[in-house]
């Protein structure tokens, strides 16, 4: 390869730089637009939401996957024998007609 080649190129690069430089020196009077961002209101409460059910499940994460206050109620009743009366047996019919959109024909 020739030296004068490389001089050549290297002479070709430093002229790109310096125009580069007279470009930024020229345009460092001028004013451009600021950059500006907007969100409308369904991302605004997309992003609510998305923090709200972040709340809502951490909470729910730190919660116990037994809770054992429920678990001894239902002993106790078992227990009891508060499953076996008519009782119960009237509010789980009517539950369940509810759930399920039924009329009852009895009431």
């Amino acid at each position: 390869m020739r030296i004068s080649a490389i001089h050549e190129l290297l002479n070709t690069e430093a002229k790109k730089v310096e125009g580069a430089k007279k470009a930024e020196g020229s345009s460092k009077g001028k004013s451009f637009p600021v950059d500006k961002t907007e969100f409308s209101s369904k991302a605004q409460r997309l992003n609510d939401t998305k923090a709200q059910i972040d709340n809502i499940s951490s909470k729910i994460a730190a919660e116990p996957d037994i809770r054992t206050e429920k678990v001894a109620e239902v002993k106790e009743k078992i227990k009891n024998g508060y499953y076996e009366t008519a009782d119960f047996v009237d509010k789980l019919a009517d539950k369940l007609l509810n759930d399920f959109n039924i009329k009852n024909p009895n009431g």
